[in-house]
């Protein structure tokens, strides 16, 4: 059983005051043209846990997590948030949930604290300058301040958008879709540092990744395709588990999970 080290907030760190929840998906469906990428799929984020989504490119990672939102159809299923149940369609998981996908929204002709102050605005909060300084400054940006995001290097741009976690305590769900990509070594210690402060604060993360994210937390993973994790044989078909996936201990192989991708039989039944 791990330990959680209490850990010094950080300038600029995520207020306490992070509002909590757990999602739990059931019986989820999901297509992509003809192709069947999810089916009957269950798996739970448990307040304070995160859970990586793991698979090859096209598997539907990104897809999966646009269809939590509504952004994308599901076919069947449910999702409950607390104690409310619904369909993904409805949206009602949008005002608990913050995404970060591949396209961060960002005006190159904006500076960079104004494109975090729109970017703030648009998720409900209305920080002040000294607060969306402060948060350029954790992430590293502080010397950008009032350059055009244009004039920004990808890095950098990731990093700008990774501020937006910083101004979003109301919103205790994260949907990230490789929030790692373009970051150096630095960026990914500061990524962890902030999922770190979300999570202690009784957060919840889905992250679509290929990288090492939370390594020292060991998060469950939930693969979709076929598992092609580091050491792991190649299956021809994915394999089918019968206990739901969870966040809430050490990722292991009894615990991971494969959902169909294109030239495998579609994947029927819960995740481990």
């Amino acid at each position: 059983m791990s330990t959680t080290t209490a850990r010094t907030p950080a300038a600029g760190a995520c207020p306490s005051t992070a509002v909590t929840g757990r999602l739990l998906a059931s019986g989820l469906r999901i297509e992509r043209g003809r192709q069947l990428l999810v089916d009957a799929l269950d798996f739970t984020v448990p307040s304070g846990a995160a859970l990586m989504l793991r698979g090859a490119n096209g598997s539907g990672k990104s897809t999966l997590l646009r269809a939590l939102l509504g952004l994308t159809p599901v076919q069947a299923g449910e999702l409950t948030w607390e104690n409310e149940t619904f369909r993904p369609g409805t949206r009602k998981l949008c005002p608990h949930a913050l995404w970060l996908g591949h396209a961060h929204g960002l005006k190159g002709e904006l500076s960079t604290i104004d494109n975090l102050r729109l970017l703030a605005e648009l998720d409900g909060a209305r920080p002040d300058r000294a607060r969306l300084r402060s948060v350029l400054e954790r992430v590293g940006l502080a010397k950008r301040t009032h350059v055009e995001t244009r004039r920004l290097s990808q890095g950098q741009r990731q990093r700008l958008a990774l501020a937006r976690l910083l101004l979003a305590p109301h919103r205790p769900l994260w949907l990230l879709d490789e929030p790692s990509a373009a970051l150096d070594a630095e960026g990914s210690a500061l990524l962890d540092a902030l999922l770190n402060e979300h999570l202690d604060a009784g957060g919840s993360a889905l992250i679509a990744t290929h990288l090492p994210v939370l390594a020292a937390r060991a998060p469950n993973e939930l693969w979709l395709g076929a598992k092609t994790a580091p050491g792991a044989a190649p299956a021809s078909r994915p394999a089918s588990a019968s206990r739901p996936a969870s966040a809430s201990g050490p990722a292991s192989p009894a615990r991971q999970v494969s959902a169909p991708s294109q030239g495998h039989t579609p994947w029927r039944g819960h995740a481990p």
